[in-house]
């Protein structure tokens, strides 16, 4: 088998999480078979639910951390990155789709390779990733295209609103949709809560200002935090640093 493919099913507790924020060497293809899981990958944080899969590119900080109660079940492949080579620059960084068909039949098939079936199981293991990957990728890009222009509308509103009315009602009344119908369009076309969502574009916006330099109070302002104390908290749990450590990561190299 090439060096740095394997394919793992596990069953694993609802509180089980990585420690630390780490990048591999290798792409990274997760699938939920069930349980729901929040995944922090650079300054985005989002949930995956049952059904849900990941690609993540070599070189992404990224780590995977509880959400909700009871047991979670997955599959992890790692994928040398010269599988993926022709057309690596085609492919974002990282993305995350739901429901695709026959995902899970697939990395069920990868695993058993990955075990040894003969001579011929690196091919067909190889084989198998590809497909997994390009069926995951196309049906990502057909819902992004679908969602364009509900989606930018919405991220648009968000982004200039971090100060203002950011509940629920608030954002489906700006669409002209009743909350319920918001909330469930919302999560389908992106694959998230809308809650997540919000908190993920508020971390976003005080990580620039303190790439920039900014005091920690000025990017607690800026991404919407009435609560200085708050928002360092929320800043933690989701960056794993605290805002004015991660200021001084950047200062070194301003």
């Amino acid at each position: 088998m090439d060096e740095h493919f394997s394919c793992t099913f596990r069953k694993r507790n609802a509180y089980d999480a990585m420690p630390d924020l780490h990048s591999h060497q290798f792409y990274e293809l997760y699938f939920l078979s069930s349980g729901e899981r929040r995944y922090f990958i650079q300054d985005t944080v989002f949930t995956v639910h049952a059904k849900g899969f990941v690609f993540i590119k070599p070189g992404q900080l990224h780590k995977t951390s509880f959400s909700g109660h009871g047991m979670h079940t997955r599959y992890f492949a790692s994928i040398p990155k010269q599988w993926f080579a022709d057309f690596d620059n085609l492919l974002p960084s990282f993305f995350l789709v739901e429901n695709v068909p026959d995902l899970e039949y697939q990395f069920s098939l990868l695993q058993k390779e990955f075990q040894g079936v003969d001579e011929l199981s690196n091919a067909r293991s190889m084989s198998i990733a590809v497909e997994i990957l390009v069926g995951a990728y196309r049906e990502y890009m057909g819902r992004q295209n679908e969602s364009d222009e509900f989606t930018k509308s919405v991220m648009e509103y968000i982004r200039d609103n971090l100060s203002g009315d950011l509940s629920l009602d608030g954002i489906a009344g700006h669409m002209n949709l009743s909350p319920t119908y918001f909330s469930s369009l919302f999560h389908k076309k992106t694959g998230m809560r809308l809650s997540d969502f919000i908190r993920s574009s508020r971390i976003a916006v005080a990580a620039e200002v303190l790439e920039k330099g900014g005091k920690v109070s000025e990017a607690s302002g800026a991404a919407g935090f009435s609560d200085p104390s708050y928002f360092k908290d929320v800043f933690r749990s989701v960056m794993k640093i605290s805002p004015s450590s991660y200021r001084k990561k950047f200062s070194k190299v301003l």
